[in-house]
């Protein structure tokens, strides 16, 4: 009796510290989440691996997967150098195993937002999903909001708006029935951010001073400095540049006490540009150098590019041609690293598709050897067989065979090589819309192109004057279609005049002539007339939308440039130079529906036939001083 008293006693014992100390490693890894969430990602690690060793000892494989899966998160999360989806991809299977739902649901998240970063956005997407579904399944509302707000951010960088609106509108909806003032305040910052760039300005700044309210009750100091900092930049964008600097300044206080070197990043590069506007040049220097300094240290591409653009201006404005071209070069390697992803992708894919197709001609012809090889072993056998007449049976059936199967293989291979050359000529097409036709043959026999000095080239800009405004009245389907239909005109006849397009950017859409051949100034010259009139007509015509009727302005100027391709994969073709930027000033001091001209391009243009021009004096440029310029019409031109 005294044995089963005793054993008893001992079970009981055992069972409550058993599940006391279960209940610990739960807390313990309930702890690391929430610091995760709350960016306290040091702490996070301390606790996810005080977890772990406890998990360990008790031999606790759900509870070591999770601790391991949090403890992966918030290193990588503390040092994006580190970032790896790969890892957190690993330890999905072996959470499905488990049922640790949950834990799949945001391993699922986090990897969605890794790829993200690399932008590879099919397998954010794909995460995303797969994170979403699982929420749906077993009914979390404020899991669907944080996949909601993720797939609106993704919309947002993508520039299509109105789905990230969408998702952003859902996500909040959500949170704020679940009453979590965290995510609500994501939330808020994530739609005003999208209201920055589709207007208006004061909807941004209501939305920003909800979530500041919201950071304060929570007392969270990220939260504070991300909200401060998103609202001085909209303060200066209002043109309210002493609240700017006061908010700036103290959004750069908090996030430098909490050594946030990604906020850091973007606070010190909104100061540069603040300064700017206020003319203070040393100050404005100083926040790009330190904004430059601390994207770096976090990894993050785009405001490094950021911080490159605000140097290039930072020179531009200190009169320093060598270091704006320098920075230029940098911000566009960042910049076109991004915008020609797509292309590289798809050139990426067709010679996937070459060398499957070529793999597979080469399994063809060894295939046929060894068929070929199998025939003559088996001819051999039959010889040795008595019944003669059975063995031309049999021979006579096994070469009909082989003749089917060798015409078969003969048709396949013939096959394989049209592929294959259809591939190719796709590839070469896809390469000479990327480059001219020089550079892109270089780049193919050498696998590098270098950088070219032209000495005389004529560069055209044009833009649409009010295209913000006006674009606030069309669909995100619309205005694509809209600048399609004008950029597509502008190509045709950049094309017909032989000269060379060089990029759009946004609205801007800017062109060359001398690229390939002695510079052609009329031919660059007459081009713009052509794409003036285009204009023109098309915003005479009833049937054309009154909120898609564009003026543009049309800057043009003559001289050296320097030519070649930025970046190793994902490459563009572009040119650089003092030339490009005069070209850009006479664009930005033409009248509406009118095309500007430099003195260069004036001298070189003054006795063609057919033109008149008229001199408008010199006028103060931007970062030039006072330059001569013309308008150029052809002769006997009717008013616009």
């Amino acid at each position: 009796m005294k044995s089963i008293i005793f054993y008893s006693v001992f079970f009981l014992t055992t069972c409550q510290l058993f599940g006391q100390s279960t209940t610990e490693i739960d807390s313990l890894i309930v702890l690391t989440y929430d610091s995760y969430s709350e960016y306290r990602y040091e702490e996070a690690i301390q606790l996810a691996q005080e977890a772990l060793e406890k998990s360990e000892a008790k031999k606790d494989s759900a509870r070591i997967l999770k601790s391991q899966l949090y403890l992966l998160m918030a290193q990588q999360e503390l040092n994006p150098a580190t970032y790896d989806p790969k890892s957190i991809e690993r330890i999905i299977p072996k959470l499905a195993s488990r049922n640790l739902w949950k834990e799949r649901a945001r391993a699922h998240s986090f990897s969605a937002n890794i790829y993200a970063f690399f932008g590879d956005l099919e397998k954010a997407i794909s995460n995303h999903l797969s994170a979403l579904a699982i929420y749906e399944e077993h009914e979390v509302p404020t899991g669907i909001a944080s996949v909601y707000n993720s797939l609106s951010l993704i919309y947002y960088d993508q520039y299509d708006y109105e789905e990230a609106f969408d998702y952003g509108r859902k996500s909040l909806a959500l949170e704020e029935g679940v009453g979590d003032l965290g995510r609500v305040h994501t939330s808020l910052n994530n739609l005003a951010i999208i209201f920055e760039h589709t207007g208006p300005i004061d909807s941004a700044i209501f939305y920003h001073k909800q979530a500041l309210d919201i950071a304060f009750q929570t007392k969270n100091p990220y939260s504070i400095g991300l909200s401060l900092s998103n609202l001085g930049n909209n303060y200066a964008n209002k043109s309210d540049l002493d609240l700017a600097e006061e908010t700036l300044l103290e959004a750069l206080r908090i996030r430098d006490s909490l050594g946030y070197t990604r906020g850091l990043a973007y606070t010190h590069n909104r100061l540069a540009a603040l300064y700017l506007q206020k003319n203070q040049v040393n100050l404005s220097k100083f926040h790009a150098e330190k904004s430059l300094e601390n994207a770096e240290k976090a990894s993050e591409v785009k405001v490094t590019r950021m911080a490159y653009e605000r140097l290039m201006e930072v020179a531009e404005k200190s009169g320093n041609a060598r270091d704006e071209l320098t920075f230029l070069k940098k911000a566009i390697a960042l910049r076109d690293s991004i915008r020609n992803e797509s292309n590289t992708k798809e050139i990426t894919q067709l010679m996937l598709n070459y060398d499957f197709e070529k793999k597979q001609l080469l399994d063809s012809i060894q295939n046929a050897q060894q068929m070929r090889e199998q025939s003559l072993l088996f001819e051999e056998r039959l010889k040795v067989e008595r019944n003669r007449q059975l063995i031309f049976l049999i021979s006579g059936l096994f070469l009909l065979i082989l003749v089917i199967l060798w015409w078969r293989r003969y048709v396949f291979i013939k096959k394989s090589n049209e592929v294959i050359e259809a591939e190719k000529d796709r590839s070469d097409k896809l390469l000479l819309n990327i480059l001219p036709a020089e550079i892109a043959e270089e780049l193919k026999e050498k696998g590098f192109s270098e950088a070219r000095d032209f000495e005389e080239v004529t560069v055209i800009f044009t833009d649409f004057a009010d295209f913000t405004q006006k674009a606030q009245h069309l669909s995100a389907k619309e205005l694509v279609n809209e600048l399609n239909t004008c950029f597509k005109k502008f190509d045709e006849i950049i094309a017909s005049h032989g000269l060379e397009k060089i990029k759009t950017i946004g609205d801007a859409y800017m062109a060359a002539g001398g690229l390939n051949k002695k510079s052609e100034v009329q031919a660059v010259v007459r081009a713009a007339l052509e794409m003036r009139d285009f204009i023109i007509q098309r915003n005479n015509n009833p049937s054309t939308p009154s909120n898609a009727k564009f003026d543009m302005r049309v800057g043009i100027n003559t001289g050296p440039v320097v030519a070649g391709i930025v970046g190793i994969k994902k490459f563009q073709f572009d040119i650089w130079g003092d030339t490009v930027n005069t070209a850009q000033r006479m664009e930005g001091a033409c009248e509406l529906n009118k095309i500007n001209i430099s003195e260069n391009t004036y001298a070189e243009i003054q006795d063609e036939e057919g033109l008149e021009f008229e001199y408008r004096g010199e006028l103060e440029v931007k970062g030039k001083g006072k330059l001569k310029m013309w308008f150029v019409f052809e002769k006997n031109h009717s008013a616009a």
